[in-house]
C-alpha cells in the first residue's frame, strides 16, 4: 500500500541585494548590499527577480516606493526600474506583528539626498529640482545658497539687458535649462566643498517630512544652515 506524501509547501522569498554588483540607479539611491526589500508601497513583497521586474512593468514607468530593511533601520525610496543590482532570494525574515501597514501612494513622493559630515552636520535637498530652477534661476541658485553660480548668472543677465533686452530674455530661458539640468550636481559639489559627503536618499512628501525622517535615524544632527548651536554644545 502506497504512503500517503506530505503535500510539499512553498517557501515564501523576499529579496535581497548583493554587495556585488550595484548598478549606478542603486548607488544613487544609497542602497548597499544586504538591503532586504520587504514592501513595495507600504505593502509586503513576496516573490523572486522576476516578480519584482513584472510589478514595475505594471506600474509602466511610474516610480514605486521600495521600503528596505538595513539591520534595524527601515529606508524607503523611489525607484523606477528593478535593475538596482544583483537580487539574491532569501527566506522570507519573521514578520513584525506590530509593524504597521498601510498602502502608500509614490505619486505623492520625491526623492530627497541627504549630505552629511562626519561631525553631524548635514543638509537635504530634492533630487528633482522644483519648477522654480526653470522658470526663475537666479532665484533658486540664491535660494539655495548656490552663491557662485547664482552671482555668475546674475552677472551674464545684467551684462545682456545692457546690450538688448532681447538678448537677457534668451539668457534667462537659456539658464532655466542649464540649472535644470545641473541643479543636483551644483548642490552635490557645492556641500562636498563645505565638508559634508553623500549619507543617503529619503523618499518623503515634502522636505520638511524628509528632515524628520533623518532626524529620527540621526537625532543629534545640526543642519548646515541652521543658526543656533547644537545640543550638545548647549548642554557644555
Amino acid at each position: 500500500m502506497a504512503q500517503d506524501i506530505p503535500p510539499t509547501e512553498t517557501m515564501e522569498t523576499a529579496l535581497r541585494l548583493r554587495g556585488d554588483g550595484l548598478t549606478p540607479a542603486g548607488l544613487r539611491l544609497g542602497l548597499r548590499g544586504g538591503d532586504v526589500l520587504e514592501r513595495i508601497n507600504g505593502l509586503p513583497f513576496r516573490g523572486n527577480e522576476a516578480a519584482l521586474q513584472q510589478r514595475f512593468a505594471a506600474a509602466a514607468g511610474k516610480p514605486q516606493a521600495l521600503g528596505f530593511r538595513r539591520g534595524a533601520e527601515e529606508i524607503l525610496v523611489l525607484a523606477d526600474r528593478a535593475a538596482l543590482g544583483r537580487w539574491e532570494s532569501i527566506p522570507c525574515p519573521p514578520a513584525d506583528a506590530a509593524a504597521e501597514v498601510h498602502r502608500i501612494d509614490p505619486a505623492g513622493l520625491q526623492n530627497f539626498e541627504v549630505m552629511r559630515s562626519g561631525d553631524g552636520v548635514y543638509d537635504i535637498y530634492p533630487m528633482k529640482p522644483s519648477v522654480m530652477a526653470m522658470i526663475a534661476p537666479p532665484l533658486w541658485l540664491l535660494q539655495m545658497r548656490l552663491w557662485v553660480q547664482g552671482a555668475t548668472l546674475v552677472a551674464g543677465l545684467v551684462a545682456a539687458a545692457v546690450v538688448t533686452p532681447w538678448l537677457a530674455a534668451a539668457v534667462w530661458l537659456a539658464a532655466g535649462v542649464w540649472v535644470r539640468d545641473s541643479a543636483n550636481a551644483f548642490l552635490r559639489m557645492d556641500r562636498l566643498g563645505r565638508g559634508l559627503g553623500f549619507a543617503a536618499v529619503i523618499a518623503a512628501r515634502n522636505e520638511a517630512e524628509a528632515h524628520r525622517k533623518h532626524l529620527v535615524a540621526q537625532p543629534g544632527d545640526r543642519n548646515l544652515f541652521a543658526t543656533e548651536p547644537r545640543r550638545a554644545e548647549q548642554a557644555a
